[in-house]
């Protein structure tokens, strides 16, 4: 059976798979808001730190699991093994069950999702991204910014920019009239197939780099950790 790595930013239980083992990895020295530029370049080396070594230690295929899909450029360009960016994926899969999407997220995950959004060619069918409030219940807060894409926005799609457990994912889909993705579950589903297919990241999009310093990169890391987050 094969092992996939599947990298969060935050505690989370890795999904449930029939094909592979899942081990969920959080990566270290994150500040508790990933909101800044600042935050976002941390996040790029605690997530590349963590899985730079994944294809030595026995993993077939890696999982960004956090939609922000910090470090997953990186990653590629280092692993010979497939590397699933949640956000990107996720962003792109919506379009295979609609025409558009609209993505909701939390406070800290807002700005990034507008960046990628951008950044991946796709604004001009995301209808927009709407803020989750905090108040409250977590599930009624989802629903209500879910209705007001669709019924305001025009969403026949939505993407959830955070990692829900499958239980809250089924029950919240069950609750409205256009899909719903969920972000990890979809990029360890993604995993599986490449996997299948004998498929990873083009060499010609990301090359390995010349010299790789994993040393330093682990170093830069575990100091950081060490100053506290």
């Amino acid at each position: 059976m094969s092992r996939i790595l599947m990298i969060f930013t935050a505690h989370h239980p890795a999904p449930e798979s029939a094909e592979a083992e899942v081990v969920a990895l959080t990566a270290p020295g994150l500040p508790a808001w990933l909101i800044s530029a600042h935050d976002w370049t941390l996040a790029d080396l605690a997530v590349l730190a963590t899985g730079q070594d994944a294809a030595r230690q026995g993993y077939a295929a890696v999982c960004v699991a956090d939609p922000g899909d910090y470090g997953a450029n990186a990653l590629r360009s280092v692993l010979d093994v497939p590397v699933v960016g949640a956000g990107r994926s996720a962003l792109l899969y919506a379009l295979t069950l609609g025409a558009c999407f609209g993505v909701l997220a939390p406070t800290g995950g807002y700005a990034r999702a507008k960046k990628l959004v951008q950044e991946y060619g796709l604004a001009a069918q995301c209808t927009g991204v709407r803020r989750i409030g905090e108040e409250g219940d977590r599930e009624a807060a989802v629903l209500a910014a879910a209705r007001a894409a669709i019924t305001e926005d025009g969403a026949e799609v939505l993407v959830l920019w955070q990692p829900l457990a499958a239980a809250e994912t089924a029950r919240l889909a069950a609750a409205l009239p256009v899909p719903l993705i969920e972000p990890a579950s979809l990029s360890l589903r993604l995993a599986e197939a490449f996997l299948g297919l004998g498929l990873a990241q083009s060499r010609r999009t990301w090359p390995m780099p010349q010299v790789a310093k994993p040393d330093l990169i682990a170093a830069l890391v575990a100091a950081g950790a060490g100053a506290g987050a």
